[in-house]
C-alpha cells in the first residue's frame, strides 16, 4: 500500500477507535476498546510492512506487544522489522520471545531460520526449517528453504514442491535447471511438458526458447537445452504469474527476509478470542482516496447502472477493479487507473458501462472482459501483456442488447465459458462455439423468456445434480428458475421449486446464491424492490426451497430498494455473512447493509461496523484487495463512484483462498478457472462449500489453525481431493480419464494382472459430434458391444482348476454384461494369433471371428514421423516403448496432424498370398463433452487414422480409412493385399488422434494354418463390491494408464449415478446367452467369471494355448454430456434403433423379463450429497477420508 493510503488507513482507524469508545459492556477476554486497538494495530503494521515502510510498522508492532504481551504476533513482526532493517540481534531476540510464546508457528520459525542464515549459522537455520516440516511436511517454503541451504539436496526438494503445488510455475522451472544441469534430459523434458499444459500461451519470443529447449530435451541433448531452458527460465522471471508463484516460496515481495505472523495464537487466550467479540470489533474503513479509487467522476442524476467487476487481469495475485468505464490497475494496495494504457476503449464512453464481468472465455489463462454499456456491449480479449483488444465484432457480440447483468459461467458444461445477459428485452445466451465466437442460444437452451426485461441472475448447482443452474430476476419482480436439465437444454422449474411462496414473487429484485447454514445445499436470498421484507429461501436438498423467517434482522430491509445482494464471509469464521445494497426509501435511512450469520443461519444486523454515510448504492463486490486475508467491500454509490472499504480486523480468524486451474492442453473438459465448481472444505467439525464464481474462492477457517482437507468437484463432474491444504490453495487439474470402458484382469498363476479393457464398442447416449462426419451432432450407435479381446497365454493359468477372469467397473460409467464366454485357442508354438481389436466409428456389426495366424513377422526397414524422426527402434517389439510424444492440443483425444511412415521393403513372398499390417498400440479417447464443443464449432475435429500408399510417379494416395486401437494394448490389422499401387511399399497412416503406437510389422496371415478353438461358458459368475484400483502410466508418461490390482481403495471418486443394479451374489443365469437380462454393473463393482479348465483338451507337443474373451454387452458412461448419463435407465435392449429411445420402442414387458427386473436389479443407488461428504471422518494413519 502506498504512503498516501496508510496515511489515510491510519487516520480512519484512529477515528474508529476513538469512536468505540464505551460501546456496550466488556466482553471476554478484553474489552472492546483493547480489542479494536490490537486489531488496528496490527492491521497497520501489516500494511507498512508490506510497503517497507519499516519505521511506521515498528511503532504499530510495539503497540501491539504493549498490548498483548502474552502473543507472539507483535515480537515476531517487531522481530522482522529489525530483520528487514539489518539489525540481527534486536531481530533474533524478538524472534526468540515469539517462538516462545507460540512453539507451533511454522512463521516464526522459518522467519528465525532466516536469522541464521543470515548470520552464517547454516546449521541452526537447518536445524529450524526441519522442525517445520517436521510438523508440516508439505510446507512449500520450508522446502524451497532448504533447497537453497542443501544444494545437494536441491533437485529433491524442489520436486517435493512441485508434488505439492504443480502449478507453481517458479519451482517447475528452477527444477529444469536442475535436472538439465546434471543431464536428465528427459526428466527435464516431462517437467517442460508439465509447464506447456499448465501455462498460459506463451509470446512468440518466449516460445521459441521454450520449444527449443523441450525438443533438445526430448531428444536426449542436455546440455544442449541448458541454454534456451535458462533463457526462457529469466523471460518468465520478469512475468506476473511467475513472481506470484515465487511469492508462495518466498513471502510477499520475493526478497525481504522473514515471514510476517496474521493471527494471534489461538492456543493462548487471545484478545477478541469470542467469536461474536472478533466481529464486534471488526471495522470496515473507507480508503477509497488515498488508494487511487477516487478518480472516478460522478455520473449524471439520469444514469441507470453502474459497472463493477473484479479480476485479476495481469495475474500477479491482485485483484483489480473495473468501476464504470475504468479500470483500475491494483499494486500493492494502490490503485492505478489504466484504462487506456489497456486499451478499454467503449464506443459510447459517455453513456458508461452498466454491466462487466471478467472471464476466460477462450482458455488462454488470461482473464478477458465483457462490458456492458447503454447501447449495447463490448468483449476485450486480454493480450497478456496488461492490454485488451476490442474482438466483440469478431466474437459475434456485435447485437448483443444493453444489459443490467452478465456472467460468464459454463451452461452446457462443454470445457468453455458461455456468456449470460440480463436485459431490458429478456434473457440472451450466447454460447461459446469456440475459435473465439459466440452464438445467441437462449430459445434453443430453454432459458428464453422473461420478454418484460430482467434485471439479475446468479447460478449455482441447485439441486446437487452436478449441472450449474440459473435463478433470473425479472423487471416484473418475479424469480424464475431454470434447472439444468443437461446437454445444454434448462427447464423452468418454478412452480415445484417453492419459490412462489415466501412473498418474493413480484417484488424480486437481487438473488444471491450461498449455503448460509453450511448443510453443501446452495440457498438463495431474494432483496426486495422496496416496501416488502427479503426472504431468504433454505435449500431442502433438492433444490426446492423453503423460506426461513429466523433472522429478524432483515426487517430493517423493508425501507431499502435493492439493487445488489452478495453472501460473503467478513470475519473469517467460515459462515457467510451478507451485504444488501440499494437505494433507501426512507429520508436519512441507509443504502448498505450488513448481516452477520451467527453461526446457527440467523442474521444479525453489523452494519454498524460500516462507515456510517453510505447511503444509496447500485453495486457491490467482496475482495481481498489489500491481501491481508480478509475480504474487503467495494460499494458503488449513486453517483457511480466506487468505495473501498478496508476489512480492519476479520482476518484476527484464519482463512483459506482456493484458486482453480485447468489444464491448457490434453484436457479441454474444464473451463480455465473453474467457473461453476463446486469446492467443499472441512476443518474439524466445520464443513463449507461454495460455488466458484471467480479465480480466487474464500474461506473463512475461524479459529482453525488449518483445514483438514478440501474436495473439488470440477464442472466435468470428476472430484479431486487435497488433504491439508495451505492458506493458498492452488489447484491444478488432474488428468484423468473418467470414462472409457470396463478393466479385464486375468490370474495368470501368481495374481491377478490387468489385461486390457472391454466392451469399447459400446457407448450408450454418447454424442460423437463431427466425428462421425460431416458436421451435424451424431450419436453413438446402440448397438451392443459384441467383440473379441485376445487373452495371452502367458496372462492366462488355471486356480483351483479354473480359469479366473476379473471384469470391474472402475470409471464413471454404467456397464450392461449379457454374456461372456472364453475361448481356448490352441496352435502351434511357431505361430503367433491375433484378432484385429481395432475400431471405426460410427460403429461396426458384431465382432466375426476371425484369426490371424503369423509365423514370420517382419519389422518395417524404416520407420518415421512427419518431421523425419526415427522411430524403428520403438516400434520393433511390444515393449512400451511408442511413438510419442504428440503435439497435443487443448482438447483430450487430439493432437496434431502426424504420420507413421513405414518402408515395408521387398515383400516378395507375401504379397501373393496375403499382406497384413499388424499395428499395437492405444488411444486416449476424447469424451462426449468434448465431442459437443468440437462439434459446436462447426470445423472438423478429428481426423480418423486413414491409409496412404505412393503411386507410380511416387504421390500419396488416400486408399482406405485405419482401425484405431480399441482402448489399451490393442492389435489393428490392415489388410494390405493388392493394396499397393507401385513397386515403392512406403505406406502412410495419418490422423490427428492421440494414438501412441507400439509395434508394427507386417506379415501374411494364412488361414490355413492349423488351430482348435474350445468356447468355455462360464462356470460361475459374482458379482460383489470391489472398489478402484491404483492406476498409473504403464511405460511412462506416454503408455495407457494401467491398473494394480493389488492396490485398491474402496473409496469411490466418482458421484453416483442413479438407479437400480443388479444385486450382489450369483449372477451366472445373466451371462449366458444375450437375451437382455444382464448384469448391472456400478462403479466400484466387480464381476468374478470362472471357466472350468478341464473343460480345453490338452495340447498336443509344440503347441500352446492363447484365450479370446467374447462379451456381449453396452457401456454408457457419465458424462455431463450423454444422453441419460447420470442414471441406469433407460434400459438398453437388443434392437433398439436408438438410445434413448422415443415412445414408439420399449425395453422387454414379458413375464421373464418383469421377474428379471424384480429378482435381480433390486440394489437402489441414490446421490450422496454434500452431507456425506461433510459426515465424513478423518483418519489419520491413512491420510484418507473413510
Amino acid at each position: 500500500m502506498s504512503p498516501p493510503a496508510l496515511k489515510g488507513l491510519a487516520i480512519a482507524t484512529t477515528l474508529l477507535l476513538a469512536g468505540c469508545r464505551g460501546r456496550g459492556s466488556e466482553p471476554a477476554g478484553g474489552s472492546l476498546e483493547r480489542d479494536a486497538a490490537i486489531l488496528t494495530a496490527r492491521t497497520l503494521g501489516l500494511a507498512y510492512l508490506r510497503s517497507e515502510q519499516l519505521a511506521q510498522a515498528e511503532t504499530a508492532f510495539s503497540k501491539i506487544v504493549a498490548l498483548a504481551p502474552d502473543q507472539a504476533l507483535g515480537y515476531a513482526n517487531l522481530g522482522l522489522v529489525h530483520l528487514r532493517l539489518g539489525r540481527y540481534d534486536v531481530a533474533e531476540r524478538e524472534i526468540r520471545r515469539a517462538a516462545a510464546r507460540d512453539t507451533a508457528s511454522d512463521d516464526i520459525a522459518l522467519t528465525l531460520a532466516k536469522v541464521y542464515e543470515l548470520t552464517g549459522r547454516t546449521v541452526e537455520a537447518r536445524h529450524e526449517v526441519d522442525r517445520v516440516l517436521r510438523r508440516s511436511p508439505d510446507d512449500l517454503r520450508a522446502l524451497y528453504e532448504l533447497a537453497a541451504l542443501d544444494p545437494a539436496s536441491k533437485e529433491t526438494y524442489l520436486r517435493r514442491i512441485v508434488g505439492r503445488a504443480p502449478n507453481n510455475v517458479a519451482a517447475r522451472l528452477e527444477l529444469v535447471d536442475a535436472l538439465v544441469s546434471r543431464g536428465a534430459a528427459d526428466s527435464a523434458a516431462a517437467e517442460l511438458e508439465a509447464l506447456e499444459r499448465q501455462l498460459p500461451e506463451l509470446p512468440r519470443e518466449a516460445n521459441r526458447f521454450f520449444q527449443q529447449a523441450l525438443g533438445l530435451a526430448r531428444a536426449g541433448r542436455a546440455a544442449a537445452a541448458a541454454v534456451p531452458a535458462a533463457t526462457f527460465h529469466r523471460f518468465m522471471e520478469t512475468t506476473a504469474p511467475y513472481q506470484a508463484s515465487l511469492e508462495k516460496l518466498r513471502g510477499a515481495g520475493g526478497a525481504p527476509p522473514g515471514y510476517p505472523i496474521l493471527t494471534f495464537n489461538p492456543v493462548i487466550t487471545p484478545p477478541a478470542q469470542d467469536a461474536r467479540t472478533i466481529a464486534a470489533a471488526i471495522r470496515f474503513s473507507d480508503v477509497t482516496t488515498t488508494v487511487g479509487l477516487g478518480g472516478v467522476p460522478p455520473l449524471p442524476d439520469t444514469a441507470g447502472d453502474v459497472a463493477l467487476a473484479i479480476g485479476d487481469y495481469d495475474r500477479d495475485g491482485a485483484e483489480d477493479v473495473f468501476v464504470g468505464a475504468h479500470l483500475f490497475h491494483n499494486e500493492l494496495a494502490h490503485a492505478t487507473e489504466t484504462t487506456d494504457r489497456a486499451g478499454i476503449r467503449l464506443r459510447d464512453r459517455a453513456g458508461g458501462a452498466v454491466a462487466a464481468t471478467f472471464g476466460d472465455y477462450d482458455n488462454d489463462g488470461r482473464p478477458d472482459l465483457y462490458v456492458a454499456t447503454a447501447s449495447g456491449g463490448a468483449l476485450f480479449r486480454n493480450a497478456g501483456d496488461s492490454t485488451f483488444t476490442d474482438v466483440t465484432a469478431a466474437a459475434g457480440l456485435g447485437g448483443a442488447p444493453p444489459a443490467t447483468a452478465a456472467l460468464f459461467v459454463d451452461l452446457d458444461h462443454d470445457g468453455d465459458v458461455d456468456l449470460f445477459l440480463a436485459t431490458p428485452s429478456g434473457n440472451r445466451v450466447y454460447r461459446n462455439v469456440l475459435g473465439g465466437r459466440f452464438e445467441e442460444m437462449a430459445g434453443p437452451m430453454g432459458l428464453g423468456g422473461g420478454a418484460g426485461g430482467t434485471r439479475d441472475a446468479a447460478f449455482g448447482d441447485l439441486d446437487g445434480d452436478g449441472l450449474v443452474d440459473l435463478v433470473v430476476v425479472g423487471n416484473d419482480g418475479r424469480l424464475t428458475l431454470f434447472r439444468n436439465a443437461g446437454q445444454g437444454r434448462f427447464e423452468d422449474a418454478t412452480a415445484a421449486s417453492g419459490l412462489t411462496q415466501g412473498g418474493a414473487q413480484g417484488h424480486a429484485a437481487a438473488v444471491a446464491v450461498g449455503d448460509y447454514d453450511n448443510d453443501g445445499f446452495l440457498d438463495l436470498f431474494v432483496a426486495s424492490a422496496g416496501g416488502t421484507a427479503p426472504v431468504l429461501y433454505h435449500n431442502r436438498g433438492d433444490g426446492t426451497f423453503e423460506s426461513d423467517r429466523r433472522s429478524a434482522a432483515f426487517a430493517t430491509l423493508g425501507t431499502l430498494a435493492a439493487r445488489a445482494a452478495l453472501f460473503f464471509d467478513y470475519d473469517n469464521d467460515g459462515f457467510l455473512d451478507l451485504v444488501v445494497v440499494g437505494a433507501p426509501t426512507k429520508a436519512g435511512a441507509r443504502g448498505v447493509y450488513l448481516f452477520r450469520n451467527d453461526q446457527t443461519g440467523r442474521f444479525v444486523d453489523h452494519s454498524a461496523i460500516l462507515p456510517d454515510d453510505l447511503r444509496a448504492a447500485r453495486r457491490v463486490a467482496a475482495v481481498d484487495y489489500d491481501r491481508d486475508g480478509d475480504l474487503d467491500l467495494i460499494v458503488v454509490g449513486e453517483d457511480g463512484r466506487p468505495r473501498l472499504l478496508l476489512n480492519d480486523g476479520g482476518n484476527a480468524n484464519q482463512y483459506v483462498k482456493v484458486e482453480l486451474t485447468a489444464l491448457r492442453t490434453g484436457s479441454g473438459k474444464n473451463n480455465r478457472f473453474g467457473i461453476g465448481a463446486t469446492l467443499e472444505l472441512r476443518a474439524g467439525k466445520l464443513y463449507q462449500s461454495r460455488v466458484v464464481t471467480g479465480p480466487v474462492t474464500h474461506f473463512g477457517l475461524g479459529q482453525r489453525l488449518k483445514a483438514d482437507v478440501l474436495r473439488v468437484r470440477w464442472p466435468n463432474g470428476v472430484a479431486q481431493t487435497v488433504y491439508y491444504p495451505g492458506t493458498d490453495a492452488d489447484i491444478l487439474e488432474q488428468q484423468i480419464l473418467k470414462g472409457s470402458c470396463p478393466f479385464l484382469y486375468a490370474w495368470d498363476g501368481t495374481a491377478f494382472r490387468f489385461v486390457t479393457d472391454v466392451m469399447w464398442r459400446s457407448a450408450l447416449g454418447m454424442p460423437l459430434g463431427i466425428m462421425a462426419g460431416g458436421t451435424d451432432i451424431a450419436s453413438a450407435p446402440p448397438h451392443a458391444s459384441r467383440e473379441y479381446m485376445r487373452i495371452p497365454g502367458r496372462a492366462l493359468a488355471p486356480r483351483n482348476g479354473r480359469y479366473v477372469l476379473q471384469l470391474t467397473e472402475e470409471l464413471w460409467e454404467t456397464a450392461y454384461l449379457d454374456q461372456a464366454k472364453l475361448l481356448a485357442v490352441d496352435h502351434p508354438d511357431s505361430v503367433d494369433v491375433y484378432v484385429d481389436e481395432g475400431f471405426v466409428p460410427p460403429a461396426p456389426g458384431p465382432a466375426a471371428l476371425r484369426l490371424y495366424p503369423v509365423s514370420h513377422p517382419r519389422p518395417p526397414v524404416s520407420a518415421t514421423d512427419e518431421h523425419g524422426t526415427d522411430w524403428l527402434p520403438a516400434l520393433r517389439a511390444r515393449d512400451d516403448r511408442y511413438v510419442a510424444p504428440l503435439t497435443l492440443t487443448r482438447y483430450q483425444g487430439l493432437a496434431t496432424l502426424h504420420d507413421l511412415i513405414l518402408d515395408l521393403g521387398d515383400l516378395k513372398g507375401l504379397e501373393s498370398d496375403s499382406v497384413y499390417l499388424f499395428l499395437a498400440g492405444w488411444i486416449y479417447p476424447t469424451d462426449a463433452s468434448i465431442n459437443i464443443a468440437l462439434a459446436q464449432s462447426g470445423k472438423p475435429g478429428v481426423v480418423f487414422p486413414y491409409l496412404e500408399v505412393k503411386d507410380a510417379q511416387g504421390r500419396w494416395r488416400r486408399l482406405a480409412d485405419v482401425p484405431f486401437p480399441s482402448g489399451k494394448n490393442k492389435t489393428v490389422i490392415v489388410d494390405l493385399t493388392g493394396k499397393f499401387l507401385s513397386a515403392d511399399h512406403h505406406v502412410r497412416i495419418r490422423t490427428n488422434m492421440e494414438i501412441y503406437w507400439d509395434q508394427a510389422f507386417v506379415a501374411a496371415a494364412r488361414a490355413r494354418t492349423s488351430s482348435s478353438i474350445t468356447v468355455l461358458d462360464p462356470a460361475t459368475a459374482d458379482l460383489h463390491y470391489r472398489g478402484f484400483s491404483r492406476l498409473y502410466r504403464k511405460g511412462g508418461r506416454y503408455g495407457p494408464e494401467w491398473a494394480a490390482y493389488e492396490d485398491v481403495s474402496r473409496e469411490s471418486p466418482w458421484e453416483p449415478i442413479v438407479g437400480r443394479y443388479t444385486r450382489y451374489g450369483d449372477v451366472l443365469p445373466l451371462v449366458r446367452a444375450p437375451d437382455d437380462m444382464y448384469v448391472i454393473i456400478a462403479p466400484g463393482d466387480e464381476t468374478t467369471l470362472t471357466f472350468d479348465a478341464s473343460a480345453a483338451p490338452p495340447l498336443p507337443p509344440g503347441w500352446t494355448r492363447d484365450f479370446l474373451l467374447y462379451t456381449d454387452a453396452w457401456l454408457k458412461d457419465s458424462d455431463r454430456n450423454t444422453a441419460m448419463g447420470a442414471t441406469v435407465a433407460p434400459l438398453p435392449f437388443h434392437g433398439m434403433s436408438r438410445y434413448p429411445y422415443g415412445a414408439d420402442e420399449a425395453y422387454p414387458t414379458d413375464a421373464a423379463h418383469t421377474r428379471y427386473l424384480e429378482t435381480y436389479n433390486t440394489r437402489r443407488v441414490e446421490i450422496l450429497r454434500s452431507r456425506a461428504f461433510r459426515a465424513l471422518a478423518q483418519d489419520d494413519s491413512a491420510g484418507r477420508l473413510r
